[in-house]
């Protein structure tokens, strides 16, 4: 079973590393969260799923719409859109959720070295976030398919965390036979 914390803690920047499975565990911590206070949803991996948010209010309010309304979210589709994104995400208080944040950075027609370059400057928009509020940043983990290890992006992004988790596939249950 995966674990993450219930809420999102102010003046953290928390990088958790997750299969893609567990989108449904990242996207019920942005509906806990809006039970509570606003969120921003920064979704670079289109994969926030409005269903999936609504299942997991429904199970704790019946104020469904009043949380709702309390998520912001906003998409970019490639690693210049992040970098924008971040630039003119305002420094508050409010909560961020950052979802598979280099999943743009898998673009073959963008130079290496120029994706470094645009992660290490929002990894800097990141910390400016963490300083008020904080910033949960989801990633998949090294050795994906698409690059075995992103260039070191994955290690930069987890060597900027307060924070790192690692949450792990894991195994189906072995199949009890009667007979």
């Amino acid at each position: 079973m995966y674990t993450l914390p219930e809420l999102l803690t102010p003046g953290r920047l928390w990088v958790v590393s997750t299969p893609h499975s567990a989108i449904r565990l990242l996207l019920g911590l942005a509906a806990r969260q809006a039970l509570e206070s606003a969120v921003r949803v920064l979704d670079c991996g289109n994969c926030f799923n409005v269903y999936t948010v609504t299942q997991v209010l429904n199970q704790h309010t019946l104020h469904i719409t009043q949380a709702l309304e309390r998520i912001s979210v906003r998409r970019a589709f490639t690693c210049y859109q992040v970098t924008t994104l971040l630039d003119s995400t305002p420094q508050d208080a409010t909560p961020t959720l950052v979802l598979d944040l280099l999943s743009t950075f898998h673009d073959e027609s963008v130079p290496a070295g120029e994706r470094r370059r645009l992660l290490d400057i929002n990894v800097a928009a990141l910390h400016r976030l963490s300083r008020q509020g904080s910033v949960m940043v989801s990633i998949h983990p090294k050795g994906s398919a698409q690059e075995p290890t992103a260039g070191g992006l994955y290690e930069a992004l987890e060597e900027a965390a307060d924070q790192v988790w690692r949450l792990e596939e894991q195994a189906p249950a072995p199949v009890l036979r009667l007979f």
